[in-house]
């Protein structure tokens, strides 16, 4: 019992690393004057999006727990994803993303909860916001959603346990309050739009992080453009691996903070109450690992992403793997 509980709060530690390519790939160009990148090969990620673009994917989640050489859970979610490009301008895009055909185990709290909240929206539409490069701006239309995230738990209240409810309740009125808050009840918008307006040299870079993290962070990408045997642009691909280690003596308050920073209580008192049990618990430094893989169509759309994150020490460990695919597209105006 103690492992499992164990296993599921180290999963908070990734909140603390910035494991995204796009943070990787916007710190190396900050290393590269526009006149040095400009001369060279370069991978523009960028959005040639058309007015009435339609597009479909599938969302798939994983979330694994290892004990050993143990797999001791496994828990999956998965959801249909229409996309309709509503509008453009000179100044971004507007889409229409409608999610369909939610999938989720019964014993995964938070799963519990997205998949009654996709039923309650289903066929309603999100509106999207992009820049004119396609970078993620935000949902207009957060407020009604939030409204209905908040109607279904009054209404489900007496159908789950106490702390079942309480957790909700608290991921309602702390983490998806907001326009941002409720953008991360849509991880496919980053798998999908995440990298879009970087601009990075082509082949392979290595370096180590050590200014946006506590702990130094090393990182290698790839980036690199596809051609057709004619010579025909064809899209672009990005792949990035990070590796931090973070001490055992400090990960209980780096961990403190990370619970601070999203609501928990005030850091040290966390860190006083926490800090005995992974003192007693750890078996080593906590190691964690990133991987992401994106491909793009020639006109910018995502052809699919896919990201896992690794954590924990020797002994115990959380992986997390995401990934959107396209099933269908048709793009007008190419």
């Amino acid at each position: 019992m103690i492992k499992n509980v164990f296993i599921r709060i180290i999963v908070w530690c990734l909140a603390l690393m910035p494991l995204s390519v796009s943070q990787v790939l916007a710190q190396s160009n900050e290393t590269n004057d526009e006149a040095e990148l400009s001369e060279d090969s370069v991978v523009n990620i960028i959005a040639y999006f058309g007015k009435n673009d339609t597009l479909t994917y599938v969302y798939d989640y994983q979330d694994m727990r290892v004990v050993g050489e143990d797999t001791v859970s496994v828990q999956t979610l998965s959801r249909n994803i229409s996309i309709v490009v509503a509008d453009t301008t000179g100044n971004g895009y507007t889409l229409e993303m409608i999610s369909n055909d939610i999938k989720a185990d019964d014993n995964i709290k938070k799963a519990f909860f997205e998949k009654k909240f996709f039923e309650t929206i289903k066929g309603e539409k999100v509106i999207v916001k992009l820049d004119e490069y396609g970078a993620l701006q935000g949902i207009s239309n957060w407020k009604m959603l939030y409204d209905k995230a908040k109607s279904l738990l009054n209404d489900e209240a007496n159908t789950m346990d106490k702390e079942t409810f309480k957790g909700l309740k608290g991921m309602l009125d702390h983490t998806i309050n907001s326009e941002q808050g409720m953008m991360g009840m849509f991880p496919e918008l980053d798998l999908l739009f995440g990298s879009h307006g970087i601009q990075v040299k082509e082949g392979q870079n290595n370096f180590v992080d050590s200014v946006s993290s506590e702990i130094p962070v090393t990182y290698k990408y790839i980036a690199y453009n596809d051609y057709e045997e004619d010579g025909t642009y064809a899209g672009c691909f990005t792949m990035a691996l990070s590796e931090t280690v973070i001490p055992k003596e400090r990960f209980s308050g780096l961990l403190a903070r990370g619970l601070s920073n999203v609501g928990f209580g005030k850091e040290k008192k966390i860190e006083g109450s926490i800090g005995e049990f992974f003192n007693k618990e750890l078996d080593g430094d906590v190691d964690i690992k990133g991987y992401e893989s994106r491909e793009y169509y020639f006109v910018g759309w995502p052809r699919k992403t896919v990201t896992i994150k690794d954590s924990g020490t020797e002994n115990i460990r959380s992986i997390i793997a995401r990934r959107i695919s396209c099933t269908s597209y048709s793009l007008f105006n190419h």
